[in-house]
């Protein structure tokens, strides 16, 4: 199908659906950004909403568009101009990589073809519906990736790392993880959140360097991507200290161009107790 079909026609008929006649999760994400922008008017909150949903309907013919793309043509929707010197940095150690529901999260398989020297472990949550799940584990995967459900990532991580070649944990981060008794609390978007922490006790076991990766949009349906170093693997820390980098990190983004988070998402279903 032609760019413009997908992105300028079909795209736009998506979001008309979604916004208009389903009114996709509307209330949930007006609750949302409410709560994390106390500041901003009604307004300029349906704004936000409305090019959120503009962007979920991006992020549907995106992931439509993985199947079956070249190499080449994939290249064109993710360029990651610093690619060389991040490979040079890491060459020598496993890594992990954290990321949010940010732009179209599923480029984000595209990191193992600029990052020859390791093994992408992408961690995903599998699907109950067999069809779908399938579906995603195709477009999914590539070469130099490999597909870990989230439940496996760590026995998978230790059984494999040291055996060829190097590794990188890759982890969206900031899904709403299972409420624990003694779990860490972060005030992220004027609101007390709990954040998955898998990533920096990987981290801190063995000594290895945290990456912040996002993205920027250059147009629809093509992004930019970003790394930026977190933890170097050697920085006395105190537990904690490699997600709270991370909230902070992932909130000045989300504050850059709001509406390509995922707001729909029922992110602060846990309240702290005190």
């Amino acid at each position: 199908m032609p760019r413009f079909v997908r992105y300028y026609i079909l795209q736009e008929i998506v979001f008309f659906i979604l916004h208009y006649v389903v009114r996709y999760r509307r209330k949930v994400v007006m609750e949302n950004l409410r709560n994390s922008f106390p500041e901003k008017s009604e307004k300029e909150l349906g704004k936000i909403s409305r090019r959120f949903t503009l962007n979920l309907a991006e992020q549907f013919i995106n992931t439509m568009s993985l199947a079956g793309a070249s190499e080449r043509r994939l290249k064109r929707m993710l360029r990651f101009k610093g690619a060389e010197h991040f490979a040079q940095a890491t060459a020598h150690s496993d890594i992990v990589i954290l990321a949010g529901h940010y732009g179209c999260w599923e480029y984000m398989k595209m990191f193992g073809m600029y990052d020859k020297g390791h093994t992408l472990l992408s961690v995903y949550h599998p699907l109950s519906n067999n069809m779908l799940d399938d579906f995603f584990k195709r477009i999914r995967h590539l070469d130099n990736t490999e597909l870990v459900p989230r439940d496996d990532s760590l026995l998978y991580f230790m059984r494999h790392r040291g055996r060829g070649k190097k590794l990188s944990l890759g982890l969206i981060a900031d899904q709403n993880p299972f409420r624990h008794h003694d779990a860490h609390w972060i005030t992220f978007l004027n609101q007390d959140t709990i954040f998955a922490n898998g990533g920096e006790l990987i981290a801190r076991k063995f000594s290895l360097p945290v990456w912040f990766c996002y993205m920027r949009r250059v147009r629809r349906g093509d992004y930019e991507f970003f790394v930026e170093q977190l933890y170097d693997g050697c920085e006395p820390i105190e537990p904690n200290v490699i997600t709270e980098r991370y909230a902070q990190r992932l909130e000045a983004t989300i504050r850059e161009c709001p509406e390509l988070w995922l707001w729909s998402h029922r992110r602060w279903k846990h309240k702290k107790v005190w």
